[in-house]
């Protein structure tokens, strides 16, 4: 493979040596291969206009294409989401009052508890040691 790289690379230097000479040698080889370089020239930026202008053509195409695509699908989900959310924190709302009315309850009927319930029981056991503070003394007393 190394060798027909080689030859390729020779021809092409013999063909640009031997195209070099004949420009210098014939003037008029000079002229008509400028009209020739000309004219190819242009046969190339006239492909690559047209293929510039159809690269154009399909980005606007593609373009187009995304933008339909995300006002007929994407929009309409992100609405719908959007109301999901919506409601999930009108929910969330809810429930962090109820939470708040609850703990109200509770540290109501907390107070409630104290003073009702737990009070009377604390009076009657200062009340029995009382007793049995008096019973003590007066067993002592008589003993003496």
């Amino acid at each position: 493979m190394g060798r027909w790289i080689g030859i390729g690379l020779a021809v092409i230097a013999v063909l640009s040596i031997a195209f070099i000479v004949a420009l210098y040698m014939f003037p008029e080889f000079r002229v008509a291969t400028r009209d020739i370089a000309v004219v190819i020239a242009a046969f190339f930026q006239i492909i690559s206009t047209i293929l510039t202008a159809a690269l154009l053509l399909a980005v606007l195409y593609a373009v187009r294409a995304i933008n339909r695509t995300s006002q007929n699908t994407i929009i309409p989900r992100i609405d719908a989401l959007a109301a999901k959310v919506d409601q999930l924190l009108e929910n969330g709302r809810a429930i962090a009052g109820n939470v708040q009315d609850t703990t109200a309850t509770v540290s109501t009927t907390t107070g409630y508890v104290a003073e009702q319930v737990v009070t009377p029981f604390v009076r009657l056991g200062g009340l029995m040691a009382g007793v049995r503070a008096a019973a003590a003394y007066l067993a002592r007393r008589s003993e003496r």
